[in-house]
């Protein structure tokens, strides 16, 4: 039985090397989390905003990183991207979560400061997926082919003004929970046009132009584009709850 669910399902390892997905450095009792909060309630939870504001700025670089990377062709660069989310934005996750749900279980805190707690985790959350879309950019660098790849600053489906925006709308949406500003929120929802504009225009030249010489390449380049977007409606999901 045991031999035959093994051609089923594969053989279990045969090493005791710890998998890839455990190669996390942290230790939580460093994070300082108790049934109390330490200090007051205010102070607690400015620390956390701090640290989600952090992670936010890690995603935010990261899918400028992986946009240039796919854009420029540069898998080097596109590797990096998934070693700086091993490095920061992991771990970065990882402390935010732990802080919220010890927060929010065993403190016994108000009514206030659990809804704020609430937001965290759900922009958290939201982060979460951020940062896999930008490793998903990242993944696809070594399968497309941009034209004007020596030049800095361009490509020809704004890809680079697409991500440049979309990275300061996950900016303004996370400041708008943190400082408690509804002008961020508003500002991030209507960055979202020229987001849609830059989308749209996209899009329109890529099926303009499609063949079947070069329909490998422009899925992989549409791929990413739809990457950036939905980017960009996350970040409006998160400021819509701040306006």
């Amino acid at each position: 039985m045991a031999t035959l669910l093994g051609k089923l399902f594969g053989e279990a390892p045969k090493t005791s090397e710890t998998p890839q997905a455990f190669t996390i450095k942290i230790d939580p009792a460093k994070f300082a989390i108790a049934t109390k909060p330490q200090g007051t309630i205010y102070v607690q939870l400015e620390a956390l905003k701090q640290k989600l504001t952090k992670l936010s700025s890690n995603v935010e670089n990261n899918l400028m990183l992986s946009i240039r990377a796919s854009t420029k062709g540069n898998v080097e660069l596109a590797s990096s991207a998934f070693n700086f989310d091993e490095a920061y934005i992991r771990k970065g996750k990882f402390e935010v979560e732990y802080l919220t749900v010890a927060y929010s279980a065993f403190q016994n805190l108000g009514e206030e400061d659990l809804k704020a707690i609430k937001y965290a985790r759900m922009i958290l959350k939201d982060l979460e997926r951020l940062a896999q879309l930008a490793l998903n950019i990242a993944d696809k660098a070594e399968y497309v082919k941009f034209a004007n790849v020596q030049d800095l600053h361009k490509d020809e489906y704004g890809l680079k003004p697409m991500g440049d925006i979309t990275a300061e709308m996950i900016k303004k949406a996370v400041e708008a929970y943190v400082s408690g500003n509804s002008k961020h929120a508003s500002e991030t929802l209507v960055m979202m046009n020229e987001i849609q504009a830059l989308y749209d225009a996209a899009v329109a030249k890529i099926k303009s132009s499609v063949n079947d010489q070069n329909i490998v390449n422009l899925t992989g380049i549409l791929s990413i584009i739809e990457h950036v977007k939905a980017s960009a409606d996350i970040s409006c999901s998160i400021a819509s709850n701040f306006c």
